[in-house]
Order: C-alpha cells, then structure tokens, then sequence
C-alpha cells in the first residue's frame, strides 16, 4: 500500500513539474515533499488587500510576524521579535528583534524592515483587506538595528493578539513590487518556504529556505492542490493522491474516513461559529421580543445531530468554547418561552409572524440548505410564525447584507485574532453595518440602549490589560447579547477543524488558532 501511495506522488510530482514549475527549483524526492489538499480559495496575493483564510495561510508558510501564538496554546510568544516592553500607559510597544534573520531573498532584516514593511501596508490599506486589524499603529520608529518602537493611537488590550502570526497585515515583508500598486505576490518574507509557484484556483508550491533562522521545515517542499468541493478533496484523500486534506470536508466524508484503516483524522480546536445576525432596522427584527422567540425555538441539537452526524455541537454564546471568558450565555429551547414572546409581540395562530431567512447555498458546503430547513421547522413549531427560505450566492450575499437588504440571515466566523473581543465587537461596536447588525442605526429606545452598553462595556474591556477584569466584561457582554439577541449563535463549525492524513504522514500539529504550520509536517 505504502509503495502504490508513493508511485502516485512520483506521477503527481512529475505531472506538477511539467505542468510549469520553474526549472530552477530542483526536484525533490517525493519522500520529501508533501501535498496537501484543500477545498479554500486565495483572492489576493497581498496582505493589505486580502481578507480570508487560505490566503493568509500562505503568508504564514513564507513569512513572519513580530510574535506569534506559541503551537498548540494561545499565550502570545516572541517570533521576530526576542522580546517586547509595554509602556504604563499601554501606549508604547517597544520590540527587542531577533539577529541573524534574513529574507527569503537574502537580504538582511533589521528594524528598518518592520518600519517599512508596516507602513507601506498601512499606506496601502487595500479595500478589500484587514489592514482596519492594525490601524491602531500611530508611528513607527527605529531606535537602533535591533530596536523598534511602535506607539498606538489609544490603549488596546488586543494590540498585541492583531500584531500576530495569523494576522497578515501584521507580518514583516520586503517589498519587491512598485510603490504604488498592490503586491499581488511581490514581496520576500522571512519565513520557513519561499514561493515559487501560484497558478490559481489549481496549486501553490512552496519551496525550503535554507537560510532560515529557524529549525529548518520537515519536508524540503509543499504543494497545495485546491479542490472544486469537499467530495472531490475526501476521494483524493482516499485514494492516496494527497498526502494531508484540510479544510473542508462534508460530515460523512468524515465519518467513512474514520473507519478506514488507511487515513488518519485528527480533529483539532476549532474557534469557528456559525449564527443566526439580525438587522435591528428591518420589521419585525427592530422588536427584541421577536428576535428572543427565534433565540428560544432555535434546536440546536436538532442541526448537530441531523445535519451534522454530532460532528458540530451547539453553541451558546459567540465566543467559543476554549477560548477564555466563554460561557453558555444563551437559553437551551423553550418552545413555551417563544410562544410567549410572540404573543407578547402581537402575533398569534391567526395572525402569525412572516420572515425571510436568507442563507448562501456554496460558502459553507452543501449542508446549508439542511441546516436552514432545521431553522424553519424550529422557528414554526411555535405554531405562531411562517418562515420562507431564500439563497444568494456568496459574492452577491455579502453586499445584500452590508447594504440592509436582509433582516435574518445565516453567517459564519473565523477569527482574525485569537481575543474574546473578535467575536462581539465586530458587530455590535465596530462594524454593526459592514456585519448586517445596523445596530449604530437602531430605531428602537431598547435598541439604542444595547448599542450605548456594548460601546461602554467592550470599550472598557480593551482598556483594560487585567485579565480576570477583562472575562468579567466580556462575560457581561456575552449575557447582555443573549438578552439583546442581535446575533444567535448556532453551532461551533468543528468540520473546519479535521485534519485526514495518509498514515506515513506525521507532524501535524492543530492549534487553538487554527492554524495550519506545513514546517512540522514530514512522511516518514
């Protein structure tokens, strides 16, 4: 079995090559490079100017930040940086930087370098990026070669989540493409690989620096082949076309590769949720009694069970658990309680609620449909609502919501920095617009008054470095959001979380962050 794998790696690697790897990488032995599958998309190849996962894992394979989360944990540790002082009044981050790194280029990193690298992101500030992530930076100066000191604009007990590995604005490049357009590829990180291969939509090809300041990566080269959808990824899975699936497979994909003796699944921490948002400026949902019967009829274990095969497990509160200050802040279903608040709000078997969920078919995988079915048939076993099910495609989706068009609808969230703060801020404080939230242009005294409280409490937690006051606020948010209900978390979306490997295949290491580090990864 072992040697048929390693003659489809042989027929894999040689069809790659002819396929247009340049001639000047030398060919490695398949024993030494990994391919790994994956159903994620890249937009743009620049940090200021993308906003999603697989993109920013290539950013993580070729280049570095000041620090990162240390594997398997999420305490924040020096990665280009040695070591870092905050000022008392949290204004003053002052970075002690490693010696000895260059770029993947050759050319030597110092301060001057994050001075550089930072700003030009900042400068550029693409329009469809998360540069918003770090735009707290006021000024970045060089002290000395090894000395950086970066000043915020207002005291930030996130600053230092954003300015991580997962975060890719926040990584430190070398610029080799023109001052005035986005890199789209052209830059030199610091990283374990150098990219030497895009062709998108098919495969990126990651090649070993050598001159790495680091424990130098497992396998000498990485090759990730994007696959149409998760049912294409498990057969090559299966078939031993890939050495290592991420990123994402269907529920029953997983539970047939479980059972095989041929793969292994491994299941790593997930901080990924999905969740019902409701716009406080579209009828009915400006009335908070409607939006706590939807709260209430919500089954959770339904969706986890039918949909799901268990795989997912019902959520409670936005910010997942394993991260700190997580509570089940949300109600269990009380069927009774939701009749109640519908009556409550003027609505009875003759006169019932009429709403519309929307939710996008492809985005999430082919059991969208399934789980907006289990939503409908929760909502209207009140007896008291009728529920219409609508779908746009993802692309159209995005600026429907942004632009008010949806009341409820389905939406999924993975972090762009590991902090309780990324999963409530960004809609009730930071973007409730952007988010489809609209809660900064509440109609209703109630509402208007949630808005006033999260701005105070999250407002506070941030200016706060003080750990147990900060999952005292947050925890205090989490419970005003269960009694608000402007957004009803769902299920935590585990299936993003599966790692399946060949069994030769070792090293893999799934992080609290998510993250997914090809350096560690080797066949033996």
């Amino acid at each position: 079995m072992r040697r048929s794998r390693l003659a489809l790696g042989t027929l894999l690697l040689a069809a790659l090559l002819l396929a247009g790897v340049p001639a000047a990488v030398p060919a490695a032995a398949p024993q030494d490079t990994i391919v790994l599958g994956t159903t994620d998309k890249i937009t743009e190849l620049s940090p200021e100017n993308s906003y999603d996962y697989w993109t920013w894992h290539v950013f993580g394979q070729v280049s570095e930040a000041l620090v990162q989360f240390k594997p398997g944990t999420t305490d924040i540790v020096g990665q280009l940086a040695e070591s870092w002082q905050i000022s008392p009044d949290g204004l003053t981050y002052t970075f002690r930087l490693r010696p000895g790194v260059t770029f993947t280029d050759g050319r030597p990193f110092d301060a001057a370098s994050v001075k550089q690298s930072l700003e030009t992101v900042l400068r550029r500030k693409g329009p469809e990026g998360g540069v918003a992530l770090i735009e707290n930076i006021k000024t970045v100066e060089v002290v000395d070669a090894r000395t950086v000191r970066i000043k915020v604009k207002e005291r930030d007990a996130t600053f230092l989540s954003r300015m991580t590995w997962g975060v890719a604005p926040a990584h430190i490049y070398h610029f080799t493409g023109p001052a005035n357009e986005y890199t789209k590829g052209r830059f030199a990180g610091t990283g374990p690989y150098r990219l030497v291969q895009y062709v998108p939509d098919q495969r990126t090809v990651y090649e070993a620096y050598p001159g790495y300041w680091g424990p130098k990566p497992r396998s000498k080269r990485v090759i990730t082949v994007f696959y149409a959808d998760a049912s294409a990824l498990a057969a090559a899975v299966e078939a031993g076309q890939v050495d290592v699936g991420f990123r994402t497979f269907n529920p029953e994909d997983i539970r047939r590769l479980q059972r095989s003796p041929r793969v292994t699944v491994l299941r790593g921490p997930s901080l990924s949720v999905r969740y019902i948002v409701f716009n406080v400026t579209a009828k009915p949902f400006g009335d908070v009694r409607v939006r706590r019967a939807v709260a209430f009829a919500l089954d959770r274990d339904r969706i986890a069970r039918n949909v799901f095969g268990g795989i997912n497990t019902p959520l409670y509160s936005m910010v997942p658990p394993g991260l700190w200050s997580h509570m089940d802040a949300f109600p269990k279903r009380n069927l009774d309680q939701a009749r109640s608040l519908l009556r409550e709000a003027g609505y009875s078997e003759g006169k019932k609620l009429s709403v519309v969920l929307w939710l996008t078919p492809v985005r999430y995988g082919n059991t969208e449909p399934d789980a907006g079915a289990v939503v409908k048939r929760a909502i209207e076993e009140t007896g008291l609502a009728s529920v219409e099910i609508k779908t746009q495609e993802w692309a159209t989706y995005t600026k429907s919501f942004a632009a008010g068009q949806f009341g409820m609808f389905f939406l999924g969230w993975f972090p762009d920095f590991v902090d309780p703060d990324n999963f409530l801020s960004p809609w009730l404080i930071e973007s409730p617009e952007g988010l489809g939230t609209f809660l900064n242009k509440a109609t209703s005294a109630q509402d208007k008054q949630y808005y006033n409280q999260f701005k105070q409490i999250l407002t506070q937690a941030k200016m706060t470095a003080d750990r147990a006051e900060r999952t005292r606020l947050y925890q205090q948010a989490q419970r005003l959001l269960a009694e608000s209900a402007i957004l009803v978390p769902m299920w935590s979306n585990n299936l993003q979380a599966y790692a399946i490997y060949q069994k030769n295949v070792k090293g893999i290491i799934l992080n609290p962050d998510m993250s997914f580090r090809t350096w560690t990864v080797f066949k033996e």
